[in-house]
């Protein structure tokens, strides 16, 4: 049976025409008692401050802000949502945009087929002030980028007009390696993965062990930067029958996915192999994977790119490209140990 219940319309939130027509005002002037304005006489601000009672009107600052010529906002477009690592650097940046008054939209990749726009197009649209990329963002994307932008960390494709602030990847791999070297490792695999940073560290990992006379050992070409990027990758070297004593990974997420696997062939960490990665992500701490691991500085990072996008948008927008680059450290935890020398290699 059908029900004689009606469905009550939405209710209609006033706007500033209502507010300027209950006052009997032009728009203009409800804007410039909204925006604090010292040139309206008393009788006309108490009619509209009545009227923006009485229609319980709230101002839209983003509409205030759009008549600025400024949103006072900031886009960052980042992997994905599942990266703990991004997680630093977010709150470097939020500390500096939030004391110069910018709030902070984040997106991923969001690589789905019910998206018709990419990251970088989506985020043009809103509009917003400056861009912080920080994800693998092709070349063809980045053309549409109006606004000042800053990359954070070595990328594929770095747009020729984008301020650079990176980590010191090279530097990152020399602590692992030296780490390593100290507790006698020599027979080392290194988990390589997609993109920029992943090159860079695998460069440097290359370097310093041939520097040492060490033979570099790196898989994992290409592969997902993740938990099961590393997991597979993992699988795939013990099941090559490669020897190795200590394995270093592109990311800590990687990491985790090699744990896992090394777990499964009951393989310990770190009295039958050690394992470091790389970025001191949340899970990495004495609370969680206990991992030793390499801190990309992330904080540092993002207040650095969060200062650098602010000159560039509140100065000379000509002025010469910045490169930061941010020195690492080592976190050792307890993932890392002494070759144990009456035990065989995992092969």
């Amino acid at each position: 049976m059908a029900s004689n219940s009606k469905t009550k319309p939405a209710v209609k939130s006033p706007t500033i025409y209502d507010v300027a027509a209950k006052a009997g005002v032009s728009k203009s002037l409800v804007s410039l008692v909204v925006s604090g304005d010292v040139g309206v006489s008393e009788e006309k601000r108490r009619a509209v401050l009545q009227a923006i009672t009485e229609l319980r009107y709230r101002p839209s600052k983003f509409a205030q802000q759009l008549a600025g010529g400024r949103t006072k906002t900031i886009g960052v477009i980042i992997t994905d949502y599942k990266n703990l690592s991004f997680i630093g650097f977010l709150r470097g940046l939020r500390e500096v945009a939030d004391d110069a008054g910018f709030q902070v939209i984040i997106s991923d990749l969001h690589n789905s087929p019910n998206f018709s726009d990419h990251a970088v197009s989506a985020l043009m649209s809103m509009p917003v002030d400056g861009l912080v990329i920080a994800a693998e963002i092709p070349e063809t994307q980045q053309l549409g980028i109006s606004v000042p932008f800053v990359t954070i960390g070595d990328r594929t494709y770095v747009h020729p007009e984008s301020d650079l602030v990176r980590g010191d990847d090279g530097e990152g791999m020399r602590l692992v390696v030296d780490h390593l070297c100290n507790l006698g490792h020599k027979d080392i695999i290194h988990i390589t993965g997609y993109g920029g940073m992943s090159v860079k560290r695998k460069d440097g990992f290359v370097e310093c062990m041939t520097e040492r006379g060490l033979k570099p050992k790196v898989m994992g070409h290409g592969a997902p930067t993740t938990e099961i990027g590393g997991y597979l990758v993992a699988r795939e070297i013990l099941d090559s029958g490669v020897s190795f004593t200590a394995i270093a990974t592109t990311n800590d997420a990687q990491a985790a996915g090699v744990l896992a696997a090394l777990k499964e062939s009951n393989i310990r960490v770190p009295e039958d192999v050690s394992l470091v990665g790389y970025d001191n992500s949340p899970i990495t701490s004495e609370y969680f994977l206990k991992l030793t691991t390499v801190d990309e500085m992330g904080v540092q990072i993002g207040r650095e790119a969060a200062r650098i996008l602010l000159e560039r948008m509140n100065k000379d927008p000509r002025r010469a490209i910045t490169k930061v680059s941010v020195a690492p450290q080592l976190a050792v935890r307890s993932s890392t140990a002494k070759v144990n020398s009456r035990k065989k290699a995992p092969a």
